[in-house]
């Protein structure tokens, strides 16, 4: 591959920094749902607060999908419009998430709530979706956007790994408010230099077409794997929680809230040597198998981890260390997939819908989160979490019991789903994506991609 459609070295740089910013605001807007007891919402009530806006904040990325791939603003850049946007009105969008004044009333609370709400997921779905396509567009060369993902996943997990130890600290002494306008501003500044150096370079005719609404259901029905992946990102997001009750975790089962910091960093380890020994494994093993087997270490880990209990210090520390491996493949190589479903797709119906397949990736995410808050703040409910204890209170035993439970064993069930969903359903194989890639890009006939693919798709 000439070096004209190569991503520089500055490219891939800050491709991984746009990520660490947007990562750091997404971390500190998932805490939402302990700020909102905070604030003095019951658990219930701030469980029906939240399933409404993010369900419609998954269902709009669907149709804003739809109108990347409908709508094509520029013949040269397709996607970075939309993420310079967004990128411009996120920051703002979260410090008026977390300004609800604890004075008003619960009802005047939801309001503000909904209405922050709308705001910041109209930017996170400008710049979400189109961010993560921009390696499909940026190169067509299967390896180095693998590298590309895995700068990306690398800045994002430094980013939420600085939120989650930084948050604990910072916020107890600042509050939620001012910790918010902090993190808004680094987040947001250190985004731009991607957007400032980035080029869309892809060659593909296909991707600067604008598409009908049938031509895309068209690529949908015929793209299997896209729909395999979507499910397992839904079924592990659905079940993996950790990061919902880091800080209840701390506060109950460590009897601190400084511990988050401990059990972020416990995590972020496997998660930071996985993601930089990624691209180099990939080059020899197929990434969907080295995904099933480190779900499968991860099942493992949390079960011994549930066992070792939490009032085993260090060693349950450690635990919590290994049973984030699986997490840490899970993280990188399903947005590798994602793209690599592009092609797939591109390749079977000869419609290339990257805008629709990234924003069916981010309505998956959010409608994910949307139902993870929502099951973590309602199984709280039904453990008997009281709201209206301090924050530094800690619970009753039975409670903190059942956070621990939630905390491992949820995950490892995820875990297990999505094993078995990739074993018998994802038969997509690293090499066969190439030779779509290349086909795809003209580089190939039609019969010349036929005889070198390993089996018929």
């Amino acid at each position: 591959m000439d070096k004209e459609n190569q991503a520089s070295k500055k490219e891939h740089l800050f491709y991984g920094l746009y990520f660490f910013g947007q990562n750091l605001l997404w971390m500190f807007a998932g805490l939402i749902s302990t700020y909102l007891l905070d604030i003095g919402i019951d658990a219930s009530d701030a469980s029906l607060m939240i399933i409404g806006p993010k369900i419609w904040d998954a269902v709009n990325d669907a149709l804003f999908g739809y109108l990347v791939d409908r709508q094509v603003i520029s013949k040269k850049e397709r996607f970075l419009p939309w993420i310079k946007l967004g990128s411009l009105l996120i920051g703002f969008s979260i410090i008026v998430l977390f300004a609800i004044p604890e004075k008003l009333t619960d009802n005047v609370k939801m309001i503000w709530f909904v209405i922050a709400y709308i705001i910041f997921d109209g930017a996170y779905t400008m710049l979400d979706a189109p961010i993560y396509a921009m390696p499909v567009e940026m190169t067509g060369n299967i390896q180095e956007r693998g590298k590309l993902v895995s700068d990306g996943k690398l800045g994002g997990i430094l980013g939420g790994a600085v939120a989650a130890i930084l948050v604990p600290v910072v916020r107890p002494y600042l509050g939620w408010s001012p910790t918010a306008v902090i993190f808004s501003v680094v987040g947001a500044g250190v985004m731009w230099p991607f957007i400032l150096c980035a080029k869309e370079r892809n060659h593909s005719k296909q991707d600067k077409e604008s598409y009908h609404l049938s031509q895309i259901i068209t690529y949908l029905k015929g793209n299997r794997y896209l729909m395999v992946m979507l499910g397992v990102m839904l079924v592990i997001g659905c079940t993996s929680i950790e990061q919902v009750l880091a800080l209840i975790l701390a506060r109950n089962c460590f009897e601190s809230e400084a511990y988050a910091t401990i059990i972020t960093a416990m995590g972020a380890i496997p998660m930071l040597a996985i993601t930089i020994l990624l691209p180099r494994m990939i080059m020899k093993w197929d990434k969907v198998l080295i995904l099933e087997i480190g779900l499968g270490f991860s099942i493992v880990m949390s079960i011994i981890c549930y066992f070792v209990g939490y009032d085993n210090g260090i060693l349950s520390m450690i635990m919590l260390a290994f049973k984030g491996v699986g997490g840490a493949f899970y993280l990188v190589i399903t947005y590798m997939c994602i793209a690599d479903t592009v092609e797939y797709g591109n390749y079977k119906t000869g419609v290339r819908a990257s805008g629709i397949t990234f924003s069916m990736q981010a309505f998956v995410s959010k409608l994910k989160n949307a139902m993870i808050n929502s099951i973590a703040l309602g199984a709280l409910a039904l453990y008997g979490y009281n709201s209206d204890l301090p924050d530094e209170a800690r619970q009753a035993p039975e409670v903190v019991k059942g956070i621990w439970q939630l905390f491992n064993l949820l995950p490892a069930l995820g875990y297990l789903v999505a094993v078995l969903m990739l074993v018998l359903l994802y038969t997509l194989k690293d090499k066969d994506v190439q030779i779509m890639a290349s086909f795809n890009n003209n580089q190939l006939s039609r019969k010349e991609a036929e005889e070198a693919l390993s089996r018929k798709y």
